[in-house]
């Protein structure tokens, strides 16, 4: 009725009659005055009414939801508990039968010995002790096979591989084996087992005149390798060493570097400062000389040699990465890491072309790993450069067997 009468009025304003027409005679006052507090007061009481009933039926829906979830709870504890005892009583059963059924054949059998004569008793004794006596004789026969199988397996491996190390040999190399001097074949067989470990790249390393870099942390055994390196550069490629520059050539690393028996040492700071400069002096010489012979230098810890010599040292690497290769010298240094914090800024790019880097581990910084990452100067038989190689160091590359294997203890490569 509202929404009527305000529609009318509204097209009344609109057909401006009703404005016109309309007149304000009175103002009726209301017949009681108290008649709006009682809406108000109905009004709250409603409200009151329904959050009243609103809050008893959650709490009755909530105490029903719960007396039936418990009622749930407890049909399905009774459920299992049924279940239970039903297995366990199936269980029972089969367990007594399982039971009274061995009983029956304990008795019987008893009941058969027991009407078995003195004789026959004596026969199934006898019989007893032939067939325990036929099983041992039985397991003894079946291991003797086994052992005899296992012989004739290692056996034909043994055959085979003679068989093979024959064909691999070819007519050339006995006549060459037969007419070469010892120290000649223990060069031989110890780069024939550089070559056939690991498809050779160890060997290709230690035969690249490129200068070779080697980084690990503390134990990792860069010390041990470098000086492995060394003396078979030493043996096989018939190049000694000729400088040797390390802080503690006759302190920590004594004894490896005495088995290298270097042409000369560096060790106080001076020393090594003017040996970085006879070695660029000497590299210019060896250039213009074109010598055959090659030698070696090995630097060691030059991670605090660059900070302590400085401009000496930076002058030194930044010429070994083309002086070297040329003057027929083999460097081999041993530093921290592959950062800038061991070599001099600005030769990352000649460093990654023109050098060998290879990174050596260790798991508790005390014993070194076999294994070993080529970060990068190795090739493919294509020539395309091999980056982050993951390869490993046999267990023979060690300084003190290589020296003996040329003096007087040859290495085993079979083991």
């Amino acid at each position: 009725m509202r929404r009527g009468i305000a529609h009318i009025i509204d097209n009344e304003r609109r057909n401006q009659l009703f404005d016109i027409n309309i007149r304000v005679l009175r103002v009726l006052p209301p017949e009681d005055s108290t008649a709006y507090l009682f809406g108000i007061g109905g009004s709250i009481a409603l409200l009151v009414a329904y959050a009243t009933s609103k809050s008893l039926t959650d709490k009755q829906e909530k105490a029903i939801h719960s007396q039936f979830a418990l009622l749930k709870i407890k049909a399905l504890e009774n459920d299992i508990l049924t279940q239970n005892h039903l297995d366990l009583t199936a269980f029972s059963k089969a367990q007594q039968s399982e039971i009274t059924k061995q009983a029956i054949a304990r008795q019987t059998a008893e009941t058969i010995e027991a009407m078995k004569s003195p004789s026959e008793m004596q026969l199934d004794h006898i019989n007893g002790q032939l067939q325990g006596e036929l099983s041992l004789k039985n397991h003894e026969l079946q291991i003797s096979e086994m052992d005899k199988v296992i012989a004739d397996n290692k056996l034909q491996v043994a055959e085979t591989n003679k068989k093979l190390s024959k064909l691999s040999s070819t007519p050339q190399d006995d006549h060459k084996s037969s007419t070469q001097s010892p120290s000649e074949q223990l060069k031989d067989t110890l780069i024939n087992a550089l070559k056939n470990h690991e498809d050779g790249y160890l060997w290709k390393i230690i035969n690249s005149l490129k200068p070779l870099w080697l980084i690990g942390n503390q134990g990792s055994g860069k010390t041990y390798t470098a000086g492995a390196i060394a003396l078979i550069r030493k043996y096989c490629l018939d190049a000694p060493i000729h400088q040797l520059i390390d802080r503690h050539a006759t302190g920590d690393n004594a004894d490896v570097w005495q088995l290298l028996e270097a042409t000369s040492k560096a060790e106080s700071e001076d020393e090594i400062s003017t040996a970085f400069e006879d070695c660029c002096d000497r590299w210019l010489q060896r250039i213009k000389e074109k010598p055959t012979k090659k030698q070696q230098v090995i630097v060691d810890e030059f991670t605090n040699l660059k900070s302590l010599c400085g401009d000496t040292a930076i002058a030194f690497f930044k010429m070994s990465l083309t002086d070297t290769r040329k003057a027929k010298e083999y460097l081999l240094g041993i530093t921290h890491n592959a950062t800038n914090e061991s070599f001099p800024d600005g030769t990352a790019a000649a460093r990654k072309s023109g050098t060998v880097l290879l990174e050596k581990f260790s798991a508790n910084g005390e014993t070194p790993l076999s294994r070993v990452v080529v970060r990068y100067g190795l090739v493919d038989e294509n020539g395309n450069n091999l980056e982050d190689e993951e390869r490993t160091l046999p267990n023979w590359f060690h300084p003190e067997r290589i020296y003996q294997h040329f003096n007087g203890k040859p290495i085993n490569f079979e083991d």
